[in-house]
């Protein structure tokens, strides 16, 4: 269990790099703002949604169950 949460954190955080470099490339290469608005708002969600179900999401339970 542990180690599929791990590959889990590490192919999402692969995911979040991917897309920041899709985001660096749209500046280089001025694309219009607001693909790169677009792009980042999916990095945005996607590495938000990472913290929240392996990061918090696991704290707020271990509270709970205190």
């Amino acid at each position: 269990m542990k180690l599929t949460k791990i590959l889990a954190i590490a192919l999402e955080t692969m995911g979040g790099c991917i897309t920041l470099a899709g985001i660096v490339t749209e500046f280089v290469t001025r694309a219009d703002y607001g693909y790169c608005i677009i792009t980042g708002g999916a990095l945005v969600a996607s590495l938000g949604a990472m913290l929240f179900a392996k990061v918090i999401r696991q704290k707020w339970d271990e509270e709970d169950k205190k």
